[in-house]
């Protein structure tokens, strides 16, 4: 039987997956702009990310429903603005991409190893 807490993962996970692949636009739209005369660069924050999908729990063994991960919102990145009015630094822009495809990798890495956890489950769960 899947655990409370263990019922929450995937959808946690579905969400942080949707939030690196947003970001992921955002990174990739900024590059692509990077010469366009005032262009401002826009990120997403994954500290604030994870802050929306904290798991408050009433007891030990109960979790509260996670909150909705939708509302994350793109902002302008404070970086210095080039003579033509971008605001794109490339330097920052592929650090960030870099990190962004780690923290996805990751994720995915997370969700295989759950996925074969219940497959072991599924499959070994009824032999005695």
């Amino acid at each position: 039987m899947i655990q409370p807490s263990e019922d929450r993962v995937f959808p946690a996970l579905e969400d942080l997956l949707s939030y690196t692949s947003r970001r992921q636009q955002a990174l990739a739209a900024n590059v692509a702009n990077q010469d366009t005369p005032g262009y401002r660069a826009k990120d997403y924050s994954f500290q604030e990310q994870l802050a929306s999908v904290t798991m408050a729990s009433t007891s030990a063994k109960h979790m509260m429903p996670l909150e909705d991960t939708s509302k994350t919102r793109l902002y302008e990145v404070e970086t210095e603005e080039k003579p033509n009015g971008n605001t794109v630094d490339l330097e920052r822009e592929m650090s960030e991409l870099t990190k962004n495809g780690l923290q996805y990798l990751t994720l995915i890495e997370y969700l295989n190893q759950k996925v074969k956890t219940l497959r072991y489950a599924i499959s070994e769960g009824g032999k005695v």
